[in-house]
């Protein structure tokens, strides 16, 4: 590919052949290190250019890297092992093609090796840097050469070596205390001839651009400026024959925390919440939606009734129905705009809410496109288009009725386009609502079927924002809390009702607080897969969480994840540490981590059975769907669940067999 570019003339524009380097000093955190070089190399099995070919080690830390290494799924080959693999690879002259890509037990059979079917990397330990080792070229595969520096200039002349040998001016890497040993870094900076130099980083997705660093841009076209005979030298942009090096540091994101302007809570506090409507914020017409029920109910009265001690003027939308869709909120923004409140009402769970956010921002901005404002992120602050302002016309009121969702406290909201049947998730802080009443006093009432799927919604919520690759110190509090109050309350609230007003309290905070945490930590594939089984199978949603949950935390608890979830304070696997923090806090014990984790899963196995869950898929579904027709929506749903937008923030990134694996074992219960 490379000489067909250069076939067009020098110098060819933005292509050059990449041969990475990835420098261990010995003052680098090793686990990270080796965790970053694995998510590296086993991204795309090694194809993108950028990604390291050998790793050169500080002797002082060459044993504990090899270790490491090894506890993390990769395999060193022995001196007839790396013979094989050299000529497995370069028997012929040149790279075999028909190693190129492909898992690192495909290659070991190709080269007539045995290794562990899941085997991650091969590591060969060589010596020559030079055109007489062909391990020490491009190899386009998870194979990775591996060398000893006896001390750091050394290193320097090792990994200078194979950027001479292969890959002038694309990529180096370097794992180094860049704080302790600036003028190692320096040296290292200088001595490279690359235009991507890259720090405490995962070569591959550090090379493409802004994923674990700020100063790259994003793309798949890598300059090698003049070094490597091309026109541009930074990740294509700007055609320029200038040698301009870019060093990208590692740095986690800047993170948040927001939240309602406002949160009520206590039995008894909507009355003293409302009343700010006029005293503080000085409200005189109110838009009320809920659903017919709650209309019907008399529940929705006990707000309107407040409205009119108040004076405020109110009218209510209440043809709100389960997963609402563009047409139920197009006439609900129709008639809100005939009507010109200064602020928007919703009473009730998760889709009145859900509907009254989207009329919110179709009166507020008319002509927004759903297609625009439902475009999938990585970092909700990079959109790609901007979310519009809200508030300019109303502010948002949520009141709860059920404790569950937490949408009362977060900047999300899914409708359905009932001319095609697609939903759309929008996700953006400029959707959270201004004001949040939670008052227990709406929720004594609760069906124990409702109480159960909507508390363990609950609990799945915490659970996932804690195992989060956003998962932060402010968010960790929240989700621990929340577990720890749903653990001990939701039996008491679901067996016992308005019997246990105590009971039903906490279980609404702990509602509350889970929302908030994950408002900001996200979720992870946990949801992602609920949203599916719940949408095809018509399973309550935290019925499909409650089925799902633990399989995904056993996923998620891998020590040796297939993909690492990828954001750069997520340094290396860690979720099994994490679940066992949990463990402790709600009172399990354990002498190990593993044993923790155990306890805990069975905690939430005996609460769902407290609870009557059904234990399994197929017993949720019963004798009116059939095993064959569960089993031929599968892929599907493994498919769009993987294309869920909570799957981005899962610590482990899953493949689509692997989500496949957790339908079908949550299905069968094995």
């Amino acid at each position: 590919m490379v000489r067909a570019a250069y076939s067009s003339g020098k110098p060819a524009v933005g292509v050059g052949a990449g041969n990475t380097p990835a420098l261990l000093d010995k003052s680098c955190d090793v686990r990270a290190a080796v965790a970053s070089v694995i998510h590296s190399k086993t991204f795309d099995n090694g194809v993108i250019c950028a990604s390291e070919q050998a790793v050169v080690v500080a002797k002082e830390i060459y044993d504990k890297v090899k270790e490491e290494f090894t506890i993390q799924g990769c395999r060193f080959l022995s001196k007839t092992e790396t013979e094989k693999v050299r000529k497995g690879l370069f028997g012929g002259g040149k790279l075999n093609p028909a190693i190129v890509g492909q898992t690192a037990n495909k290659i070991a059979e190709i080269c007539g090796i045995t290794v562990e079917e899941d085997v991650k990397i091969l590591i060969a330990e060589i010596t020559s840097t030079g055109e007489d080792e062909p391990l020490a070229q491009e190899k386009l595969s998870p194979v990775l050469a591996m060398y000893k520096a006896k001390d750091f200039p050394d290193a320097l002349e090792k990994a200078d070596a194979l950027v001479r040998g292969g890959g002038f001016g694309h990529t180096a890497s370097i794992y180094i205390d860049e704080e302790g040993e600036r003028e190692r870094l320096a040296q290292f900076n200088q001595r490279m001839q690359t235009c991507r130099i890259l720090v405490n980083t995962p070569a591959a997705q550090g090379g493409i651009g802004d994923l674990y660093n700020f100063r790259l841009t994003p793309s798949l076209t890598l300059g090698c400026g003049s070094w490597g005979g091309n026109s541009v030298c930074e990740n294509v942009g700007i055609a320029e024959l200038l040698n301009v090096k870019t060093v990208a540091k590692r740095r986690e994101n800047m993170l948040w925390f927001r939240a309602p302007e406002k949160v009520y809570f206590k039995r008894g506090c909507l009355s003293t919440a409302l009343q700010e409507l006029k005293d503080v914020y000085r409200k005189k017409r109110a838009f009320v939606v809920t659903d017919g029920f709650l209309y019907q109910s008399g529940l929705a009265k006990r707000i309107t009734d407040e409205l009119d001690s108040l004076d405020i003027q109110h009218t209510e939308f209440f043809e709100v129905t389960p997963d609402p869709t563009l047409s139920c909120v197009q006439e609900g923004a129709k008639r809100m705009e005939a009507f010109s409140p200064d602020v928007v009402i919703a009473v009730g769970g998760g889709s009145p809410m859900d509907a009254a956010k989207i009329m919110w921002v179709l009166y507020e901005h008319p002509n927004v496109r759903f297609e625009d404002l439902a475009m999938r992120f990585m970092d909700i602050r990079k959109r790609v288009l901007g979310f519009p302002k809200m508030g300019d016309k109303a502010i948002f009121v949520a009141i709860p009725t059920t404790a569950g969702t937490g949408s009362e406290v977060t900047p999300f909201a899914v409708i359905t386009d009932d001319r095609t049947g697609e939903k759309y998730p929008l996700a953006d802080y400029e959707l959270m609502p201004t004001v949040a009443i939670s008052d227990v006093d709406l929720m004594l009432d609760i069906p124990k079927k409702l109480t159960a799927n909507a508390g363990l919604d609950a609990l799945s919520h915490a659970v996932e924002a804690v195992a989060s690759l956003l998962a932060s110190d402010y968010t960790n509090g929240l989700a621990l809390e929340a577990i720890s109050l749903l653990v001990e309350y939701l039996p008491r609230a679901y067996e016992k009702g308005r019997g246990d007003i105590l009971a039903r309290e906490k279980v609404a905070n702990a509602a509350t607080m889970a929302g908030m945490a994950f408002a900001n930590a996200f979720l992870g594939v946990c949801h992602s897969m609920a949203h599916k089984l719940g949408a095809r199978w018509h399973l309550p949603h935290g019925m499909a969480n409650a089925l799902l949950l633990t399989e995904v935390m056993r996923f998620n608890a891998s020590p040796r994840p297939e993909k690492m979830g990828t954001f750069p304070q997520y340094a290396y696997p860690d979720c099994l540490t994490r679940y066992a923090k949990v463990a402790r806090y709600i009172g399990c014990k354990g002498r190990t981590e593993t044993e923790l984790f155990e306890a805990l899963l069975q905690r939430i196995e005996e609460i769902k059975a407290t609870l009557d869950m059904p234990k399994t898929i197929r017993e949720a579904l019963g004798e009116e769907v059939s095993e064959s027709a569960f089993l031929d929506s599968v892929d599907k749903l493994s498919k769009d669940a993987f294309d869920d937008q909570c799957t981005g923030a899962n610590p482990r990134y899953p493949l689509m067999e692997e989500i496949k694996e957790m339908y079908l074992r949550a299905y069968y219960g094995k």
